[in-house]
């Protein structure tokens, strides 16, 4: 990589954070792997993981068919993780998730809140969360935007207790909205990966749920903001949809108002659930 490269994916990649697990399926003895790219938001001082809402919808999918899910870890490597690579265990539940995914509208989010232990040692291995001063959109004036993600064909296991992937960060342009696309374009954006993506990554497939940023240099300083989320991809025209992060952040930051709020009035502790 550059060395501009180098520095903008050790930037951005503090905020960047996978979610790992094992699947096994009924009636199959060979396990799956997944891998999901995500990242930290900061609303109202409170943690939460953002990704894609097909995600949890394909999870719920497997757990309705008997599949079962285990050992599932965030992965905070491409934040400096101060541990010799260990990853931080993780108690999925479904349940806790927050979902707002439609496909005919193109609508594509899912959430989790992170406190207590989990977000402690996230941050001890050098997390942030991106807080509301690093929320853009694909509106605002920029140089460059970059997605951000753990491709599907680069993750591999040793079957024991290693999984490796590589860490993408894809240039990528604006561009019109596929043909067919209908309402799901009124909510979301559309980018081309660069002529010379090839050089990253062949095939985006699994880098559903990494955030898009746009870069911009002021007074000789590179800033950047996060804009979307990767939430579908046309390989046949390498171009990404992606659902907008902004508009999803100002209505989970007045739930979380609200959330707040109630637990104030009812003089518990100043955490959601």
């Amino acid at each position: 990589m550059t060395n501009f490269t180098e520095r903008v994916a050790k930037s951005i990649g503090r905020h960047f954070v996978t979610l790992s697990c094992v699947q096994c399926r009924p009636g199959q003895d060979e396990t799956l792997i997944h891998v999901f790219s995500g990242f930290l938001m900061e609303v109202k001082g409170e943690w939460f993981y953002m990704t894609a809402g097909h995600i949890l919808r394909d999870i719920r999918i497997a757990l309705e068919g008997g599949s079962t899910f285990d050992i599932w870890r965030f992965g905070d490597q491409t934040a400096g993780n101060r541990f010799n690579d260990t990853a931080v265990p993780y108690a999925f539940d479904i349940d806790q998730w927050s979902v707002l995914e439609d496909a005919d509208s193109g609508l594509d989010y899912a959430t989790v809140h992170i406190g207590g232990l989990f977000r402690k040692q996230l941050e001890a291995g050098g997390v942030t969360a991106l807080d509301k001063n690093a929320w853009g959109d694909h509106l605002t004036e920029h140089d460059h935007w970059a997605l951000v993600g753990i491709p599907k064909e680069t993750v591999s296991y040793d079957g024991k207790t290693i999984i490796s992937a590589k860490f993408v960060v894809a240039p990528i342009t604006s561009t019109e909205a596929p043909p067919l696309t209908g309402r799901r374009a009124e909510n979301k954006f559309y980018a081309r990966l660069a002529d010379d993506s090839e050089r990253f990554v062949n095939d985006i497939d699994g880098m559903s749920g990494g955030p898009v940023f746009l870069l911009r240099q002021i007074d000789d300083i590179w800033k950047y903001k996060v804009i979307g989320i990767k939430c579908s991809w046309y390989p046949s025209s390498r171009v990404v949809a992606v659902c907008p992060i902004a508009t999803f952040g100002e209505a989970l930051e007045s739930i979380v108002e609200e959330a707040l709020q109630l637990v104030g009035d009812a003089g518990g502790t100043t955490s959601v659930a």
